[in-house]
């Protein structure tokens, strides 16, 4: 009876251990932190800065990902970035529309997403 309560309670502790972070992020879309582009309404070309604060520094660098191309940054104690001059291009310009913004991490030996917001782009 005892080995089978403690095989239970590892069983709950492994689980609990695992579960959280990664396939809470994974699967809700609920992230601990901010993510905002300034400005999030621009033209083509324009350059744009993008701040999140609330991420888990335990888990290492943050990666932002738009159109194709990739930004990363440290974060402070705090769990704070702020990445400047992102440019509104995807190859020589970018059509009018509305396009994610997306932070990652590594969480669990993989990059997920941990923020996510968009940028406008008018004519």
């Amino acid at each position: 009876m005892r080995a089978k309560l403690r095989l239970l309670v590892g069983v709950v502790l492994v689980t609990a251990l695992a579960f959280p972070v990664g396939h809470a992020l994974a699967a809700g879309k609920r992230y601990p932190g901010t993510l905002t582009a300034t400005p999030n309404v621009l033209h083509a070309g324009d350059s744009f800065t993008v701040t999140g604060c609330g991420y888990d520094p335990s888990l290492g660098n943050v990666v932002i990902g738009f159109t194709g191309g990739s930004w990363g940054s440290p974060l402070d104690a705090n769990g704070c970035f702020t990445i400047p001059d992102i440019p509104a291009l995807s190859g020589d310009t970018l059509p009018v529309g509305t396009y994610d913004v997306s932070a990652y991490q590594y969480v669990h030996k993989r990059w997920v997403e941990t923020g996510e917001t968009t940028v406008t782009v008018v004519s």
